[in-house]
């Protein structure tokens, strides 16, 4: 705990007779107790020295430049009370980027030394699903979980949940203000502007729009048009709870542009919430109930810091990759992992990049290289961006291998998932959902890997369930038991695309495939690429089983077996139907699997520290 027992601030008799004013430099030594809202032209606190908020007051403190922590800087405010650090004045034009050191210009919150940041705001629940439809014009929500600490006053954003073949599906939010909290029941400020339909995707799961609380008692910002960072570096552990970073990640011109304009890009290593290269000392971090909104760069970053676990966390309109560290410097170059990063109950929410043609592959949480990773119970919504982009993308040169389980992607721009790597460890998907989105539920590729995807409902996804660029690498990639509902948006529930490499199978084994308009599997690789290996095995059909592009070359091998059946046959174009499968095969006959999936009503419960 943090000695509440300083100096206060407010007593000339501390500054030996001067209180500092919004142009002074100010420098702490010793114990102060900020009693009062006050404005600097900087602040730093010097190791043995320490910063606390009065916990019993709504104070704000403004700084025009930097506010640097080596000793201790704390805003634990209780009961009703809120603690603001407020960056007023930044000139994003002037910002350099970099790493380790603190830069006059970038103007921000850094943590450095042995420094030691509390930020530790009420506890409440980050965000609760809608227990029905909502249509518009209704002023009151129905929750499916209590809303443990929601107060009148505090923001809300409504997610979209409405089918990709109408306008502006993924973009479809509501932001409204709570004025009432009764039980279950939510009442607004003002009527919903939008319809959010409760969506029964199959294999037992009918959710309703995540309703996010993106208000906390801890908050630190800067402005709509000068927008700050946080920045850590400390060797020691911070504790970051239920605190909202707004106005965050500078942007800067770039030498790039669009239809004629100049656009921006991000400024490296100032993001939203940023451990910066702690290596081991960041391990046993805890950042939960933490958002990051109208955030022009990355949220979330535990870039080269191992250890850290986000739980319950919101990125909402967020630029840029939301849960991301810096990536490699070319397709050549390995990224640089970070272990252990675990993301539980996290949502990535209205991530994008203007102009949205320049966000080819953005996303919602990268999954990138480090071992021990997980992502669990995790939701990825209204990603914008163009070719590539997803919720979650496991990304180029950037292999880790994670617990995935329990995630959903709903109406995103393009996909759920996207994956785009040739893989040296063997993947598990399982329990994933994606609906409404307006590509495909999975894009998997690159060229070689070993996936299995296992127990995941795949439902009204415009392109179709699943895009399959891939063949295996040695056990190959395996889809078994899925539920893949194209619920008349797609002619196919699975394509094929170019094959790069010749590789092992791909294996779509005991799913449900149905709702499509056209065939339940299309093979449709081109003629430039490698030919079709693909094993259809004890699979259930709503129509049409399968459909050969006649553009495309023979396939290499494109076995069928239905349910009941021991032996398989060959499908070709020459022959449409053939003799039994020349290979081994696991042992028939097989039913198809309907998956039994359950997800939470809510965001994992979080605490204050004790």
């Amino acid at each position: 705990m943090v000695d509440s027992g300083g100096r206060p601030w407010s007593d000339p008799a501390g500054w030996k007779g001067w209180a500092p004013d919004p142009k002074s430099a100010v420098r702490i030594s010793d114990k102060v107790l900020l009693d009062v809202d006050a404005a600097v032209g900087s602040l730093v606190i010097e190791p043995g020295g320490s910063l606390m908020f009065a916990p019993d007051r709504s104070i704000t403190l403004a700084s025009t430049g930097n506010v640097e922590v080596r000793g201790i800087l704390a805003l634990a405010p209780d009961g009703a009370a809120v603690h603001t650090l407020r960056f007023p004045s930044v000139d994003e034009r002037r910002f350099q980027g970099g790493g380790m050191t603190v830069v006059d210009t970038d103007t921000g919150l850094w943590v450095t030394g042995s420094g030691y940041l509390r930020l530790d705001g009420a506890a409440k629940t980050a965000w609760v699903r809608a227990a029905d439809t909502l249509k518009a014009g209704d002023t009151a929500i129905a929750l499916a979980a209590e809303p443990a600490g929601w107060q009148v006053g505090d923001e809300l954003a409504v997610t979209p949940t409405g089918t990709p073949d109408k306008e502006d599906f993924s973009a479809q939010y509501d932001l409204r203000t709570v004025t009432a909290v009764d039980g279950t029941t939510v009442t607004l400020d003002r009527p919903l502007a939008y319809a959010h339909p409760r969506v029964a995707a199959g294999g037992g799961l009918t959710l309703g729009a995540e309703v996010l609380n993106l208000t906390r008692s801890v908050r630190v910002e800067g402005t709509p048009d000068g927008r700050a960072h946080v920045h850590l570096t400390g060797s020691r552990r911070s504790d970051v709870r239920h605190a909202a970073l707004r106005w965050m990640g500078p942007r800067k011109p770039g030498r790039e542009t669009w239809a004629g304009a100049p656009v921006t890009e991000a400024v490296l290593g100032r993001y939203g919430l940023h451990f910066h290269m702690l290596a081991g000392s960041s391990r046993g971090t805890v950042v939960e109930g933490v958002v990051v909104r109208d955030t022009g760069s990355h949220a979330f970053v535990p870039h080269a810091s191992h250890g850290i676990t986000f739980r319950s966390c919101i990125s909402h309109d967020t630029w840029e990759d939301a849960y991301w560290w810096d990536g490699p410097i070319d397709t050549r170059t390995p990224q640089g992992p970070s272990d252990d990063i675990a993301y539980e109950s996290c949502v990535a929410s209205r991530t994008r990049l203007e102009p949205n043609p320049r966000a080819y592959r953005l996303t919602g949480f990268s999954l990138g290289a480090g071992k021990g990773g997980v992502a669990r119970d995790c939701v990825a919504v209204g990603v914008q961006g163009a070719t590539g982009a997803s919720g979650y993308e496991w990304p180029e040169t950037s292999e880790g291998v994670w617990t995935f389980e329990r995630c959903l992607a709903h109406n995103n721009l393009q996909n759920g998932i996207f994956v785009w790597l040739n893989a040296e460890h063997h993947h598990t998907v399982t329990q994933f959902a994606a609906y409404h989105n307006g590509g495909w539920g999975i894009e998997h590729g690159a060229y070689l890997n070993d996936f299995d995807y296992t127990a995941s409902v795949l439902y009204g996804n415009a392109a179709g369930g699943v895009a399959v660029h891939a063949l295996g690498r040695d056990k190959g990639t395996v889809f078994d038991g899925l539920l893949i509902d194209a619920a008349g948006q797609s002619d196919y529930a699975v394509a094929t695309a170019k094959h790069q490499l010749a590789g092992e199978p791909v294996t779509i084994g005991r799913c449900r495939l149905t709702g499509y308009r056209k065939a339940g599997i299309a093979f449709r690789a081109t003629r430039d690429g490698q030919p079709d290996d693909v094993l259809v095995l004890d699979c259930e059909f709503g129509g049409e089983e399968v459909w050969l592009d006649p553009q495309a070359g023979e396939p290499k091998r494109i076995l069928l077996r239905r349910p009941g059946q021991k032996e398989a046959t060959t499908i070709a174009h020459a022959s449409g139907s053939a003799a039994p499968a020349p290979v081994d095969l696991p042992a028939g006959p097989r039913k198809p699997v309907t998956p039994a999936l359950t997800f939470t009503s809510a965001a994992a419960g979080t605490s204050r520290l004790g």
